[in-house]
């Protein structure tokens, strides 16, 4: 068995708290906006410094951290299967309760704290990708291929089919749209921002509900992320970064080149793109993308120059569990009625500055956590769960472990 350097730790905790940064900045915007009138498209703000915002959220950050979030799961899970075999321990169990926990903590999280939550989609998915634990590299790869580009695919072929395929998604006007988009987001600023408990608990469970049915179209793409972290971790890409350093480059290149142009033709195509454009956009262009970040953030971790910045990020990433359970409880605190209710009042550009300054504080604290404790909070209640007790073996400083702890 290969033993683990501490730079290819850094690396992979580094790369989650990254990804964290870029699924705030997302995931802000589901705190403050209703869920339907995201779905509808309407944009509720005016000003050329919010429409700029919101053009390179859409381009640089939306879709691409969740993505590179899933792929970190899929890497984890081969770095804890190699563990427990080192040690003797049953994987299957280990990884089975692993997952229940994580499937309770997201069903709390989407009930109490957040709908938008994603802990309960990659429980049920790591279910699916423990059937493919055993495979070999190549077969990992192959599949997670297939499971990415099975929806643009299965689009593209419908609308070669039917001609009325690509107008399914604009059933009525734009003017229509914004209507009731305007409607629903008044609706619920009325319940999260000015609501009671009671009137917020029973939205968020009917908004919760939506979202997991709204993610369905997206298992396939969760699952084959995770496929593709499994893969580059078997293959050793990312424990070895120069001796692969040209395959990595090549990855940066080409990946991003293509999912930059998908991602700008999505984008800046004000009327629209027929159905099969926009799976292309969302099923390639941002795997694609998440893919050069990592390839890109791995190279710049080389560099002593850029990894004393990056290194910033592996703080927040170590204990990225709490972390990201604790984005929504701040998030509930600024914009829901229980806290300053901020639901609606708070325009793109100071949303964004104010998921930064989140990430920041929390990169803070973390660092100040682990001069005292070995291992965050939560993670150290989701060991309890996944080794029955003994959440820190002797000597064990938490240092290997948060690899194999994150979500």
């Amino acid at each position: 068995m290969e033993v683990k350097s501490q730079s290819r730790i850094e690396l992979i905790d580094s790369l989650r708290g990254f990804a964290l940064l870029g699924i705030i900045l997302v995931n802000i915007t589901f705190f403050t906006t209703s869920l339907q009138t995201i779905s509808y498209g309407v944009d509720l703000w005016s000003g050329w410094y919010n429409e700029l915002a919101m053009l390179l959220r859409g381009i640089v950050i939306n879709g691409k951290f969740v993505l590179i979030f899933s792929f970190l799961f899929g890497f984890g899970m081969v770095l804890l299967q190699e563990s427990s075999q080192a040690k003797g321990r049953s994987f299957n169990r280990i990884y089975f309760r692993r997952l229940t926990a994580l499937l309770l903590f997201g069903l709390l999280h989407g009930i109490f704290i957040w709908y938008g939550d994603i802990l309960t989609h990659y429980a049920l998915m790591g279910f699916l990708l423990m059937l493919f634990q055993r495979c070999k590299p190549r077969t990992m790869l192959i599949w997670s291929l297939i499971l990415l580009l099975i929806v643009p695919v299965l689009v593209t072929g419908a609308s070669l089919l039917s001609s009325t395929a690509g107008q399914a998604l604009e059933p009525m006007s734009q003017a229509d749209a914004r209507q009731i988009g305007v409607y629903y987001q008044e609706r619920d600023a009325a319940i999260y921002g000015e609501g009671t408990v009671a009137q917020m608990t029973i939205q968020r469970v009917n908004d919760f509900i939506g979202s997991i049915f709204n993610m369905l179209l997206f298992y396939p793409q969760i699952l084959g992320m995770f496929l593709m972290g499994a893969y580059f971790c078997k293959r050793r890409f990312l424990h070895k970064i120069q001796e692969n350093r040209k395959g990595i480059l090549r990855l940066v290149l080409i990946g991003g080149s293509v999912g930059l142009v998908l991602q700008l033709v999505i984008s800046l195509t004000k009327k629209g793109l027929p159905f099969w454009g926009e799976a292309a956009a969302l099923f390639v262009g941002a795997p694609l993308l998440a893919l050069a970040y990592i390839g890109t953030f791995a190279l710049l971790y080389q560099h002593k120059l850029w990894k004393k910045v990056l290194h910033w990020f592996s703080y927040p990433g170590k204990m990225a569990f709490t972390n990201y359970l604790l984005q929504s409880v701040l998030c509930g605190l600024i914009f829901y009625s229980y806290g300053l209710g901020w639901y609606g009042k708070i325009e793109p550009v100071l949303q964004m500055l104010i998921a930064v300054g989140i990430f920041a504080l929390q990169a803070v604290f973390s660092r100040v956590w682990f001069n005292w404790l070995p291992i965050g909070p939560l993670e150290y209640v989701w060991r309890l769960f996944t080794y029955w007790g003994n959440p820190l073996n002797r000597g064990e400083k938490g240092k290997a472990a948060s690899v194999h702890e994150a979500p």
